[in-house]
């Protein structure tokens, strides 16, 4: 079977970002399937692209990945008007490429943004190629949501191009119980099938052996209790509130709080941290993906941390999966679906939704419970190994494809 891959942020480790399409492509490559990504080059490094043709686009192979990339900017820091250009900009191409690529079976896209699923449309309606349609985040619910789309008219068309996408597609993938209850009720009567299938545990590159005291003793984090995010710094992380949380806890000099990545709020964090004084949160510049392990390795627990909007409780964030796979506790300050995993498991805690009082009793219980921390950090990697491991859920996103679609 010859799959269209449509990802506008596809990467390689090489990269910050996550690798879902890639690791999920590499294992359909290894099933007998051809995979043909259609990207931009904003989350290929120059490794990636170094055998690359073309000028206006890149045409390459990722480790037998066939990938047309586009080269079309972007990054957490735009503002709105450069962010609406980049997604056209790739609607636009992808929905042109899409029409030339040879012997097409089957599309599989995957948002964000939204506008993936329109070339996934074009080749359906076009040429009478099915595709399935992967919900990283159910937009545009979380922008309504949080008041960033305000006009009745932009809300109604948004709206009718999500529904439009899920009508047409043979079938569904969603990163989380909340997301699929969430497309459930834009579809209504109309029944379409819907497989859960939630980001992955890397437990090969992540791992509890991995080395990390090189890098406390770099940071001189000897004796401090770490608390530590990794990923994006944007509005919707809400990171604002572990400022406010390491403010509280000024004075618990064994506390610390460690801020790694990049993203548009960073420097707005940054000063207000500094405008606190706050001794307790340091910022790190971000690494690739290959790095990251070493990080997690050196903390003690890792942080999920989300905006206050109850939408962003259905979330599927890598570093959550990428903590479990590290072995180490996790605290979230939101609720949801995986606080139930953790608590259950034994394995971190959630709180009541931006419930700052709560999340700064957890802190506190690691901090006087530190013998806790290896216990819950093996409950972690347990978690990682048995639920959420890349190879099962590859498989069960390409069944998906396989059981839904007919290619004769």
């Amino acid at each position: 079977m010859h799959i269209v891959y449509i990802h506008q942020y596809f990467g390689t480790p090489n990269h910050i970002g996550g690798v879902r399409s890639y690791e999920f492509a590499r294992r359909w490559l290894a099933k007998g399937h051809k995979i043909t990504m259609l990207t931009t080059t904003c989350n290929l490094s120059e490794c990636d692209l170094s055998n690359a043709t073309g000028k206006f686009f890149k045409k390459c192979v990722i480790e037998g990945i066939d990938v047309i990339a586009m080269k079309i900017a972007y990054k957490q820091q735009m503002g709105t008007f450069s962010r609406l250009f980049s997604f056209f900009s790739f609607l636009l191409l992808s929905s042109f490429f899409v029409l030339f690529v040879k012997k097409v079976d089957v599309v599989y896209a995957t948002s964000t943004p939204l506008t993936v699923g329109v070339p996934a449309l074009v080749c359906k309606w076009l040429r009478k190629k099915p595709y399935v349609f992967e919900v990283r985040d159910q937009w545009p619910e979380p922008f309504i949501e949080r008041g960033v789309i305000r006009s009745k008219i932009v809300i109604v068309m948004l709206l009718w191009l999500e529904r439009t996408i899920y009508k047409y597609s043979s079938a569904i993938v969603a990163l989380s119980p909340g997301m699929a209850k969430g497309i459930r009720e834009v579809l209504g009567d109309l029944q379409k099938p819907i497989e859960v299938v939630p980001n992955c545990s890397d437990v090969e590159l992540f791992g509890p052996d991995v080395d990390g005291s090189d890098i406390r003793k770099k940071y001189n984090w000897s004796d401090k209790l770490v608390f530590l995010h990794a990923g994006a710094m944007g509005r919707a992380n809400g990171l604002d509130f572990v400022i406010k949380v390491a403010s509280r806890l000024k004075t618990t000099q064994d506390v610390h709080f460690v801020l790694l990545g990049k993203g548009k709020e960073k420097q707005f964090l940054r000063k207000t941290a500094e405008e606190l004084g706050l001794k307790n949160v340091e910022f790190l510049d971000f690494v690739p993906r290959i790095k990251l392990p070493s990080f997690f390795a050196a903390c003690d627990v890792s942080m999920v941390i989300f905006e206050n909007y109850r939408i962003l409780e259905d979330n599927s964030a890598n570093k959550f999966f990428d903590s479990l796979s590290s072995g180490k506790p996790v605290l979230l300050n939101y609720s949801g679906w995986q606080r139930e995993v953790l608590e259950k498991n034994k394995a971190g805690f959630g709180c009541r939704r931006w419930d700052m009082d709560e999340f700064v009793e957890k802190v506190l219980y690691f901090n006087s419970h530190r013998e806790r921390l290896l216990e819950m950090g093996r409950n972690a990697r347990k978690l990682a190994i048995e639920k959420y491991p890349r190879d099962k859920l590859a498989l069960k996103a390409l069944e998906t494809v396989t059981s839904n679609v007919d290619v004769n």
